[in-house]
Order: C-alpha cells, then sequence, then structure tokens
C-alpha cells in the first residue's frame, strides 16, 4: 500500500520545509559513518515496504545481496537485471559520501548515480554553525535518503 511516488514527493517537500527552516533539524554525529549506519537500516526497512507491495503484484523482490566482493557496502537486486550499491566515502576533513549507484542490462554498466554529501562537505556548513542549526545532510534525513535510493531502484534511475 506504499506509493513511492508519493513518498518522493513527501520527501522532496521536507526537503524543501527544512530549506525554508520549517522544521528543526537533527544534529549531526560525531562520526559520520553513523549516518550511513543509519541510511542502510532505513533502506533495509524502505526494501521491505516495498517488497510487500511488489509482492502483491506477484513482481520479483528487492533482495540484499551477500557476497564477499561486496564487503563494506549495502547491495541490493531487483531480480537479475537491477543492482544497486550503496558505499560510504570518507574524507579527511570528517565528511563524507554515500553513493548509490544502480547498474544493469545490457551489460551490467552503470546506468544512474546519486550521491549525498554529509553536512561536513557542505558549503553552507559556516552559514548553518551561525545559525545554531546543523542537520545530519542538507535537506535530507537518513530515512529520505533511504527512500530516494529504494524509489530510484524501482524507477530503475535516480531522480
Amino acid at each position: 500500500m506504499v506509493d513511492y511516488g508519493k513518498l518522493a514527493d513527501r520527501a522532496k517537500a521536507l526537503q524543501q520545509a527544512r530549506r525554508r527552516g520549517g522544521e528543526s533539524p537533527q544534529t549531526p554525529p560525531d562520526d559520520p559513518r553513523q549516518l550511513y549506519e543509519k541510511v542502510k537500516i532505513c533502506v533495509l526497512q524502505e526494501a521491505d515496504k516495498a517488497n510487500k507491495e511488489l509482492s502483491k503484484r506477484g513482481m520479483v523482490l528487492i533482495q540484499r545481496v551477500l557476497s564477499p566482493s561486496y564487503s563494506g557496502r549495502l547491495c541490493l537486486s531487483l531480480g537479475i537485471s537491477l543492482l544497486c550499491n550503496v558505499e560510504y566515502t570518507p574524507h579527511p576533513d570528517g565528511g563524507c559520501r554515500i553513493k548509490a549507484i544502480l547498474s544493469g542490462p545490457p551489460n551490467g554498466a552503470e546506468i544512474s548515480r546519486k550521491e549525498f554529501l554529509a553536512v561536513n562537505e557542505s558549503p553552507e556548513r559556516e552559514k548553518l554553525e551561525r545559525l545554531g542549526n546543523i542537520p545530519w545532510a542538507i535537506g535530507l534525513a537518513p530515512q529520505n535518503i533511504a527512500v530516494e535510493i529504494v524509489s530510484g531502484l524501482l524507477a530503475g534511475e535516480f531522480a
């Protein structure tokens, strides 16, 4: 019963509300890797929600790929056609990026990619520090990032 189109619209509205200051942002964790761990948990929860809808329609389900070559990454597949890798990339300045990369047919090449910047890399960090409002990631909380990743996997590309 989850409509990922509506969830994506809701995530966009929340993002815009945060940019206008309509919602009080959360404080970032001391270790940026905590953001990635929270995103992984949220992605798996969203995949479970999506799988309920997919199974009602008799479609292939989103599954987690557990392979030694993918250690340190969260890998999801949609049948045998699409693979989504969610990676954490630390930076020396203490920031991080979470990258979601979709690969698929005909030759397993990259189809689409989306990067989510942690607040430490944002050019708006200084401005937010002065105001006393530092969100987890500019405009996106772990739940919103997870919705975008699962929605992108189902759509076959990131918007």
